[in-house]
C-alpha cells in the first residue's frame, strides 16, 4: 500500500472521480476539494473554492426556518466536540437555484489543528419526494378529519379491520380500541342489519366491484346516525375477494334535511292547495270552513274553529265581538247549533252552499251564538299562540269552563290556539285546535296552526277591503258621475246668460258709444273681452268633461292625416308665425279620431303659442314603437318649461303666464292628459337640445 502508483489511483477513485462533493476545511476555509463539489456548485474548477467556507454557499434561511449561519456554528461546535455528525443541509449554486444535500461531517487532526472532512452527497429528489408523501399524509389526515370521513379495511381471510381514527370519533368510540368484524355488525340498526348484510353479500358473490350502503349505527351516547358506505372490493388472480376497503360518510344531517324537506314540502302542497281554494271563496264563512278542515286534517284533531270579530267591534281584547263563521266535527253533530258543519260518512265537511258564497250563516250566528266565542278565555289571550294540555285545561282559572259540556257543545280535550292579526297588529279574531286523536299538541302543530292563521289573516284583510274597495268605488263612481253631469250642465246653463251679456255690450257700444265717451268705451270693451273669455273657458270645460263621456268607438287612424288636419285648424296662427311643421311616416293607431286631432291641435298649437320671438317656431313630430304602445314626441324650439312646473302644467286651470300676455284658460294640456289617458297611456314633458319642450306620449297598440 506504500506504492506511489497505487495511491495515486486510490485517490483518483475515491476522491477525483467521486460524485459526491468531498473537502477538507479549517479555520482558513476549504483547504482542498474535488471536482464533484465544484461542479455541484457549478464553479469552475476545485482551485476557485479554496479559502472559502462552505456555510458561504447556503441561503439565509434553512428548510425549517433557521438561520444558515447560525445553525452552521451550532453543527461545527458539535462535531469537533462529538467527532461526527449527518444532516440534510439546503445549499445554493452559482446560477441560484437551490438543492438538498445529505451531509456528513467528520472531525480530523491536521498536523497541530484540528480540521473537518466533509461528503456532500444530493438528495434533492428523494428529499421531494418524501416532503410530498408528507404533505399528501397531512392533507389525507385533515381531509378525513375536516369531512368527516372514516376509513375502514376489511380483511376478508382473517375477518380483521381496520378503523381510522376518525372512523371511531365518528360513533364516539376511543380512536384503536375496535379492529374486528363484529365490532361493525353489531353497531348497525336491527332494522337496518339484514339489508346491510345481505348487500355485502350479493357483492362478494358477484363481480362487481363497488360498494355502496346507507345504514344506521349506534353510537357510544346510544343515539343512532346514518352511515354512507362506500368502497372497494379487491381480488386475487382467481377472483375471490380478499380485502374490502372503503369510507364511512356521516349523512345523519342530510338524511334529516331530507325528511324535513320531504315533510316540508307535503305541508306546503298542502298549504298552496288551501290557499287556492280559499282565494275563490267570497264570504268569511266559506274562508273558516275550509280552513278548519284542513287544520284537522294536518294536526289530527276532532274540533277546529274560527271565531272572528266584527268589522267594527275593534281589538278583541277590549271584548269579544260577533262570530261571522265556524267549523266543527262530528262531536257537534247533536247539539243544535246552526253554525255546525258536521263530516259526512266519507270524513268530509258537510258545508250549506250559503255558508260559502253568501252571509245567510252570519244572520243565524248571530241569532244562536256559540258558547266558546263568549266565553272570556278568548278575550284574555296576551300571547300570539297558546297550547294547553287536557290537564292544564282543566286547572286554567277561564279555560276550565271550557271542558264541561254545555247546551251547545261537548267538553274540550285540550286546546291549541294562535290569534289571528293584520298587518297592523290588529286582533281579528283567533283560529283553535281541540280533541287531538293521539298525545297532545307539540311543536309541529304549533308551526301548522301559525301558517294557517297566516293565511286566514291575509284573507281575512283581502276580504275586508275587497267590500271597503267596492263600497269607495261605488261611491267614487257615483261622485264622478255627479260631476260630469254637472260640469256639462252648468256650462250649458252658462252659454245663454254669457251670450245675452256679449250681445247687450255690443248693442250699447254701437248705438250709445258716442255718448258714453273714450273712458266709459274703453270699460264696454273690457267687459266684452271678459265675456268672449269666460266664453272660451266654458268651451274648454265642456271640451274636457266631454272627453271621459266620450262613447265614440275606437278605429284605425292615421296620424299623418290627423296632423294634417290640425295645421288646417290652425292655418292662421302658422302663417302669421311663419311656423314649420314637421312630420312624415307616423303610425295608424287604434283611437277616436276626433279626439286625437284635437291632441295633436293643442300641442300644436301650445308650440306656437309659446315661441321664442326671437325665432321663427319650429315644430317635429316622430313616432317609435315599443312593445305595448307607441310613443309619439312633439318637439318645439321655443322658450321651455322649468322642471318646477313641468308635472302642474297638467293641472286644470293652471297657467305659467300672464294672461294679458299669452292667451289661455289653463285647460288645453289638462284636455291633452285626459285625451291620452282615454287612450291608455301616459304624457310628459322634457327639456328639447333646442331650448323647447318636448311634449311624450304613449297610444296603446
Amino acid at each position: 500500500m506504500n506504492d506511489p502508483l497505487s495511491e495515486s489511483v486510490l485517490r483518483n477513485v475515491l476522491f477525483e472521480q467521486s460524485s459526491d462533493a468531498q473537502f477538507i476545511y479549517n479555520s482558513q476555509g476549504i483547504l482542498q476539494c474535488n471536482p464533484a463539489m465544484a461542479k455541484m456548485l457549478e464553479m469552475p474548477d476545485p482551485e476557485s473554492l479554496v479559502g472559502r467556507y462552505p456555510y458561504e454557499f447556503s441561503p439565509q434561511f434553512q428548510i425549517d426556518g433557521s438561520l444558515s449561519s447560525e445553525k452552521s456554528q451550532r453543527i461545527e461546535t458539535w462535531v469537533r466536540q462529538h467527532g461526527k455528525h449527518r444532516f440534510d443541509w439546503l445549499f445554493r449554486r452559482v446560477s441560484g437555484d437551490e438543492f438538498v444535500c445529505e451531509v456528513t461531517l467528520t472531525r480530523v487532526r491536521l498536523g497541530d489543528e484540528d480540521a473537518i472532512v466533509g461528503v456532500w452527497r444530493e438528495v434533492t429528489d428523494r428529499r421531494i419526494e418524501q416532503e410530498e408523501l408528507r404533505r399528501a399524509q397531512t392533507r389525507l389526515q385533515h381531509a378525513l378529519r375536516g369531512g368527516d370521513v372514516g376509513l375502514w379495511d376489511w380483511n376478508l381471510a382473517t375477518n380483521e379491520v381496520f378503523y381510522s381514527d376518525q372512523w371511531h370519533r365518528q360513533l364516539g368510540e376511543t380512536p384503536g380500541t375496535l379492529s374486528e368484524y363484529v365490532d361493525w355488525e353489531s353497531r348497525v340498526h336491527p332494522d337496518d342489519l339484514p339489508t346491510a348484510i345481505q348487500r355485502v353479500k350479493t357483492l362478494l358473490a358477484s363481480t362487481n366491484s363497488e360498494y355502496e350502503s346507507s345504514f344506521r349505527m349506534r353510537h357510544a351516547s346510544g343515539v343512532y346516525r346514518w352511515i354512507l358506505a362506500r368502497g372497494q372490493v379487491f381480488r386475487d388472480p382467481s377472483g375471490q375477494p380478499t380485502r374490502l376497503l372503503g369510507v364511512h360518510l356521516d349523512v345523519t344531517a342530510q338524511k334529516e334535511h331530507e325528511q324535513r324537506l320531504s315533510k316540508d314540502l307535503h305541508l306546503s302542497e298542502v298549504m298552496l292547495q288551501t290557499l287556492e281554494s280559499t282565494l275563490k271563496v267570497t264570504s268569511l264563512e266559506g274562508l273558516s270552513t275550509i280552513v278548519c278542515q284542513q287544520a284537522r286534517r294536518l294536526c289530527s284533531a276532532e274540533i277546529a274553529g274560527i271565531d272572528l270579530c266584527n268589522a267594527s267591534g275593534g281589538n278583541a281584547a277590549n271584548g269579544k265581538h260577533l262570530i261571522h263563521g265556524r267549523s266543527y266535527s262530528t262531536k257537534y253533530a247533536e247539539y243544535p247549533a246552526t253554525t255546525l258543519f258536521p263530516k259526512t260518512a266519507g270524513g268530509a265537511d258537510q258545508v250549506e252552499g250559503n255558508a260559502v258564497e253568501g252571509m245567510g250563516a252570519e244572520s243565524e250566528s248571530a241569532e244562536h251564538p256559540d258558547d266558546i266565542a263568549l266565553c272570556d278565555f278568548f278575550t284574555s289571550l296576551d300571547q300570539p299562540v297558546l297550547s294547553l294540555t287536557a290537564d292544564q285545561l282543566q286547572s286554567h282559572p277561564i279555560g276550565s269552563t271550557l271542558c264541561s259540556s254545555t247546551p251547545h257543545r261537548p267538553p274540550l280535550r285540550g286546546l291549541l290556539v294562535c290569534l289571528l292579526s293584520d298587518g297592523d297588529g290588529q286582533t281579528l279574531g283567533a283560529i283553535w285546535l281541540s280533541d287531538k286523536d293521539e298525545g297532545d299538541f307539540d311543536d309541529e302543530d304549533q308551526s301548522i296552526l301559525r301558517q294557517l292563521a297566516y293565511i286566514v289573516s291575509t284573507l281575512i284583510v283581502r276580504l275586508n277591503t275587497q267590500v271597503e274597495l267596492r263600497r269607495q268605488t261605488e261611491l267614487l263612481d257615483e261622485s264622478n258621475e255627479e260631476l260630469k253631469q254637472f260640469a256639462y250642465v252648468a256650462s250649458h246653463d252658462l252659454q245663454q246668460p254669457l251670450r245675452a251679456i256679449s250681445n247687450y255690450a255690443e248693442f250699447i257700444n254701437e248705438d250709445y258709444g258716442e255718448v258714453l265717451g273714450e273712458e266709459g268705451r274703453r270699460y264696454l270693451q273690457l267687459q266684452i273681452a271678459a265675456a268672449k273669455r269666460m266664453k272660451k273657458l266654458i268651451d274648454d270645460l265642456l271640451q274636457y268633461s266631454r272627453v271621459s263621456r266620450d262613447d265614440a268607438e275606437f278605429t284605425l287612424v292615421n296620424m299623418d292625416e290627423v296632423v294634417d288636419e290640425a295645421m288646417r285648424r290652425l292655418e292662421v296662427s302658422i302663417e302669421e308665425t311663419g311656423a314649420v311643421v314637421r312630420h312624415e311616416g307616423l303610425p295608424t293607431v287604434r283611437g277616436i279620431e276626433s279626439r286625437l286631432c284635437q291632441l295633436m291641435q293643442n300641442l300644436i298649437g301650445n308650440a306656437i303659442k309659446y315661441g321664442d320671438p326671437s325665432r321663427s317656431p319650429v315644430i317635429t313630430i316622430s313616432a317609435s314603437e315599443q312593445p305595448e304602445y307607441w310613443l309619439f314626441v312633439v318637439e318645439d324650439n321655443g322658450i321651455g318649461i322649468e322642471p318646477k312646473f313641468r308635472l302642474e302644467v297638467f293641472q286644470v286651470f293652471r297657467r305659467l303666464h300672464d294672461g294679458s300676455k299669452i292667451e289661455g284658460t289653463g285647460i288645453g294640456l289638462s284636455l291633452c292628459k285626459r285625451i291620452v289617458q282615454r287612450h291608455g297611456g301616459e304624457i310628459w314633458v322634457e327639456a328639447s337640445p333646442e331650448g323647447g319642450s318636448r311634449f311624450c306620449f304613449q297610444i296603446t297598440k
